[in-house]
């Protein structure tokens, strides 16, 4: 029978800050985003006395005046984060990061190997992780992604809990549809005012029914509602979460506007898909395929985690203007996301405290919610419409 483990670490942000500085140990510490000026991770002390990720950082400083706020290391996190993929990699080979603090494992087999449960495998590997690193990690056990997943997370923080074969629609059943991964907000919104608010609810709901409001997308969500999925645990690395655009152009360009025109739609594919999974990433790379076939590369790190394409935007020009080494004609870009962290953990992406960031939240996911129900051009953005015809009709085929 498979094995799937997911863990999922406690106050990631803050835990990493305190094991860092043990001047930190014992006092409650949060660590807050400068962008949104919202707790990102609140430490147990911290907690304790009533502080919670999502909360502006000046309401947390006027309930506890002895609070220590920190902006966010992000470099750190991802160090340590690196650490532990390295002793889940001594256990099994097929270790999948989910976002920065967490990662699925495949330990089907590994028993018989290490002479071991795989529940004390995995209890072997947080004792480490604990005694080693100074930090707390939950995991859940069950025979896929999904359920392993969410059962790392029903019983927070330092717990370890297992679905038993045959039991994962019972265990999803009385839970939240908002713990569903990739279902959006104005998804749930919807099922909502249809009176579907569980996965129970949703797993046993008529298909057409859910058709109407989730589009194709309704059997393949219902199914995992019902604790089915068979997707396998792979080998991706923690920057590398599989989201990429790619344009060959028919004819090598030259043309810097067309190429950011290019650039400013790819990015949008590609925010959607990391704003479908229900992340955030850090890390935007371009790459570049000369016209002689030589490529270079360039990255740029955000200072905190982005989901907009409004936070995308306006990093292209400087991206390509780096990646862009050799002032020789293009023949394709490639853009890929990186650096992967999951808003619900440790920052919240559906909770911004600019009126400004809220505004551009909901009309990304209306916007994402219209293409998804009536094709990709039921809604273009204004530089679409500024594009000079011919540069628009050249991009759209090389899209296509």
């Amino acid at each position: 029978m498979r094995t799937v483990v997911h863990w999922d670490g406690d106050r990631f942000f803050a835990s990493i800050e305190q094991a860092s500085d043990r001047r930190l140990r014992g006092r409650p510490v949060v660590v807050g985003g400068e962008r949104r000026g919202v707790v990102l991770s609140a430490s147990a002390d911290a907690r304790r006395l009533g502080i919670r990720p999502g909360w502006p950082t000046s309401r947390a400083r006027r309930a506890v005046p002895a609070l220590i706020v920190l902006p966010a290391h992000f470099d750190l996190y991802e160090r340590f984060f690196e650490q532990i993929l390295g002793l889940c990699r001594e256990t099994t080979p097929l270790v999948e990061p989910s976002s920065v603090g967490s990662a699925w494992l495949d330990l089907t087999g590994t028993g018989r190997i290490l002479n071991q449960s795989p529940e004390q495998v995995v209890a072997q590997l947080r004792s480490t992780v604990h005694e080693w690193l100074r930090l707390s990690i939950s995991a859940g056990l069950a025979t896929n992604k999904l359920v392993a997943r969410i059962a790392a997370r029903v019983h927070k923080p330092a717990a370890q809990w297992t679905v038993a074969p045959g039991q994962e629609r019972a265990f999803l059943a009385p839970l939240p549809l908002a713990w569903m991964p990739g279902m959006e907000r104005p998804a749930l919104q919807s099922l909502e005012l249809a009176g579907i608010r569980s996965f129970s609810q949703f797993a046993s709901a008529p298909i057409d029914a859910l058709s109407t409001i989730l589009g194709r997308n309704a059997q393949p969500l219902q199914r995992r509602a019902q604790g089915v999925s068979e997707e396998p645990v792979g080998k991706k690395k923690a920057a590398d979460p599989g989201w990429v655009e790619r344009v060959d152009f028919a004819d090598d360009v030259w043309d810097e506007p067309l190429l950011l025109l290019t650039l400013r739609r790819m990015a949008e594919k590609l925010m959607a898909q990391v704003r479908a999974s229900g992340n955030e990433i850090r890390r935007l790379t371009l790459e570049l395929v000369y016209t002689d076939r030589d490529e270079s590369r360039r990255n740029y790190d955000f200072p905190e985690p982005v989901a907009l394409d409004t936070d995308a935007f306006p990093v292209l020009p400087q991206l390509l203007e780096a990646a862009w080494s050799r002032r020789v004609r293009l023949r394709a870009l490639t853009l890929k996301a990186g650096r992967v962290y999951r808003p619900s953990a440790q920052l919240d992406l559906f909770a911004p405290v600019s009126p400004r960031r809220e505004y551009n939240v909901k009309l990304a996911s209306t916007i994402d919610l219209l293409r998804r129900l009536h094709g990709p051009a039921a809604v273009l953005r204004g530089y679409e419409l500024e594009a000079s015809p011919c540069s628009a009709e050249q991009v759209a085929r090389d899209a296509a």
